[in-house]
């Protein structure tokens, strides 16, 4: 499953001399894209998992999920460096004509320490990619459940569950790419470089190991989350206004996510392995596609960018989590900051999951303490045993 052919503009069937196709663009391209993404996500996923590893309510199953999916983006955004530490010696080696540093291009060199760490980085990118996919695929599942009611209470059987199954997740994605990193070995493929193909058994090789990375990897995911939502229209419609905006909230950010970043991307992969495997290619097809293989391996890459949006609508306490600490940072710890959403009220009727209840989108500070005024006695009747369950109250929150 985890293979650098998105990125090849190595030796392939048809000669490279023949075809002139020039990958200057791609490499300095790589080494921008990747600077980008490694500091948004590792702001954007690094701050997400502190909000829920320390603040926010973990026993809940959208958290439990939402903190594995934070853990995979983290893992490809930490290996970046290598990445653009790799296209960066790339670029000055291909602008200097091979000469800067004593550098030379890939092609022109044997496989060095640096070639072997971006390589390294390519099977985490994979491991990393289709664990998201598949923790997205969960928690459109787990929603749905909760939805239709197939799910009743947040208690510690249905987390723990939760938790086996996210294990499960990782087993697999790893399982296979240990698989194929041991499968590529034994049919010794030829590749310079971070793992650019060069020889045409190479190409077909990788051909057949990426239709059973689409079809388990991204199809299957990709089903199950379309029929979840479209089992879940009636559930959103019938619910009351604020759980009716996490939930469009969350099937627009995760279809987003699967359209933009995803979807592109198999598509172009599996058509730029047929036709590399094909020696009559013509090269200015050849050329067109190594141009979309950029365009589509950063919008991939930009899953790790858009994921954090899906904490800050979706996640369980985490909008409550960060205003307590903008609150302590703007107002020194005095008061309390409070943001709303367009959506008015209703979003924290549903056991805290990470909409405020407030209204306008205004800030509001604390203001002096009016005179004390003296109320009537009034006797409460203590609640019930049943009615403390330690769910937040709301049995269909996920």
């Amino acid at each position: 499953m985890a293979m650098e052919l998105v990125n090849s503009t190595a030796p392939s069937p048809v000669p490279a001399q023949l075809c002139n196709i020039s990958s200057e663009y791609k490499h300095t391209t790589y080494a921008v894209v990747y600077s980008v993404v490694l500091v948004l996500g590792l702001l954007g996923n690094g701050s997400a998992l502190y909000v829920f590893c320390k603040l926010s309510v973990k026993n809940r199953l959208s958290t439990i999920i939402l903190i594995n999916l934070a853990i995979s983006d983290l893992i490809f955004i930490l290996a970046l460096p290598l990445r653009v530490g790799y296209y960066m010696r790339e670029s000055l080696a291909q602008s200097g004509g091979g000469g800067v540093g004593g550098w030379r291009p890939h092609h022109e060199r044997n496989v060095d320490v640096l070639d072997l760490a971006c390589r390294a980085s390519t099977y985490l990118f994979y491991i990393s990619m289709y664990c998201s996919i598949y923790f997205l695929m969960a928690l459109s599942v787990c929603r749905y459940l909760v939805l239709s009611g197939r799910l009743r209470h947040q208690n510690r059987v249905y987390c723990r569950r939760v938790r086996l199954l996210c294990a499960g997740i990782w087993a697999l994605v790893v399982g296979i790419n240990v698989a194929y990193v041991a499968a590529a070995d034994g049919f010794t493929v030829e590749a310079s470089g971070c793992l650019e193909p060069r020889s045409a058994g190479t190409w077909d090789f990788l051909y057949r190991a990426n239709i059973m990375a689409v079809a388990l990897g991204f199809s299957l995911p990709l089903v199950a989350v379309l029929l979840c939502y479209a089992l879940m229209i009636r559930h959103i419609l019938a619910a009351s206004a604020g759980r009716r905006a996490r939930d469009v909230a969350l099937v627009c950010l995760v279809l987003t996510v699967f359209c933009v970043c995803f979807l592109p991307y198999h598509v172009q992969r599996t058509l730029h392995l047929a036709y590399a495997r094909d020696a009559g290619t013509a090269c200015q097809t050849r050329a067109h596609l190594e141009r979309s293989v950029v365009a589509t391996l950063c919008l991939a890459v930009a899953n790790s960018v858009l994921d954090p949006l899906i904490f800050l609508f979706v996640g369980n306490g985490f909008l409550q989590a960060v205003r307590k600490m903008l609150a302590a940072v703007v107002t020194g710890g005095r008061g309390a900051v409070r943001w709303g959403w367009p959506w008015g009220k209703g979003g924290d009727d549903d056991g805290g999951d990470g909409f405020s209840s407030s209204g306008g989108g205004t800030t509001s500070f604390p203001t002096p303490p009016s005179p004390p005024v003296q109320q009537p006695l009034v006797l409460v009747q203590p609640p019930s045993p049943k009615q403390d369950r330690g769910d937040g109250g709301d049995s269909t929150d996920l």
